[in-house]
């Protein structure tokens, strides 16, 4: 009940928090459509967009040099996946990419940081 506020912001489309040390802004939508679209620069990122083998749309380079437009000097990224054609976008896109060991019954999974 304490975060029903919060569940139905985020329910209505999205949502902006701010304290003295977090800024979080939760934008739903296609990716695809909503990043290009997004004036922002992201410190961190989790790229969650289910297994790239059924989701390859978000996954794809374009999608990647995005990630990496909106990334502030610095920032970093970290992604349950560690399939090689997704960290080579990542790669490609100026990203410097890592292959550590995963979480759960994860073997693998991805981070890395934008120099």
């Amino acid at each position: 009940p304490e975060l029903g506020d919060y569940a139905a912001r985020l329910l209505a489309g999205g949502m902006r928090i701010r304290t003295e040390t977090l800024e979080l802004d939760v934008i739903i939508g296609d990716a695809q459509l909503t990043l290009p679209e997004w004036s922002g620069k992201a410190d961190a990122w989790f790229l969650d967009g289910f297994s790239p083998a059924r989701n390859p749309e978000l996954w794809s380079p374009e999608i990647m040099q995005a990630v990496a437009k909106h990334t502030a000097p610095s920032g970093t990224f970290a992604t349950y996946t560690a399939a090689g054609h997704v960290r080579r976008a990542l790669v490609e896109a100026g990203f410097s990419v890592s292959r550590t060991t995963g979480y759960g019954k994860k073997r693998h999974m991805s981070t890395g940081f934008l120099p």
